[in-house]
């Protein structure tokens, strides 16, 4: 590996003058389990509580003159970023939740490097994946290996249903469309919340096959469908 990007356009060897010296180990998603001993009950109830953020740490470099500059350079990119990939593994992205930066120290008079720490949310997001447009009931195959949390906008006017593997969702639309996020949880028009103009639970879009039912009056779906991987 010799470079992450950052925000999907800030390359860290080429914008930042970074060298990556000490390559990241991204770990392998964890769950996060609870184990109940229950009497006569052969083993204990394990009950999946979630999953854990993911961290990992790196070593970069710096080389040339000026080198504090380009590092306060370096750390504005990094701390504010809100996605990372690796140019050994473009096919995949991470979410960035926190990133944290060591000192910088002095190797040599033209070399410095310092540490750089991500935590990030538990999946591996799949890179450059088109929206899947719906005019017609149908269905959407999750390739990832964990459900998804997509983002799906309903164009239509008035009270409509959609129904994700038979869960009705109801939706009041006001002005034209309405978006759901089932990452954040949210129903919205533009920049204003419409929660109160929705009555089910935010879509979930299990591996394999999902069956979609457009309900009279919607005229199609677009979904983000946000495929990730343990």
């Amino acid at each position: 590996m010799n470079a992450f990007i950052l925000d999907n356009t800030i390359n860290s060897r080429s914008d930042l003058g970074l060298r990556i010296t000490q390559p990241p180990n991204p770990p392998a998603t964890k769950r996060i389990v609870e184990s109940i001993d229950v009497d006569g009950r052969e083993g204990s109830l394990t009950i999946l509580k979630g999953w854990e953020d993911m961290t990992f740490e790196m070593r970069a470099a710096l080389l040339g003159t000026n080198i504090p500059a380009k590092w306060r350079t370096a750390l504005q990119k990094i701390l504010i970023a809100k996605t990372i990939y690796f140019s050994n593994d473009n096919t995949v992205f991470y979410n960035i939740k926190h990133a944290e930066a060591g000192a910088l120290e002095r190797r040599l008079s033209s070399l410095h490097d310092f540490s750089i720490s991500f935590t990030c949310a538990p999946f591996r997001y799949l890179r450059s994946v088109p929206l899947t447009t719906m005019t017609a009931s149908g269905t959407i195959n999750n390739t990832g290996t964990v459900y998804s949390l997509p983002k799906i906008t309903v164009y239509g006017t008035g009270s409509r249903n959609l129904t994700i593997n038979g869960k009705l969702i109801v939706l009041n639309i006001l002005s034209g469309s309405l978006v759901l996020d089932s990452e954040l949880k949210t129903c919205y028009y533009g920049s204003v919340a419409q929660n109160q103009n929705m009555n089910g639970d935010f879509p979930v879009l299990n591996v394999g096959n999902n069956t979609i039912t457009l309900g009279t009056g919607i005229t199609k779906i677009e979904i983000e469908p946000r495929w990730r991987y343990i």
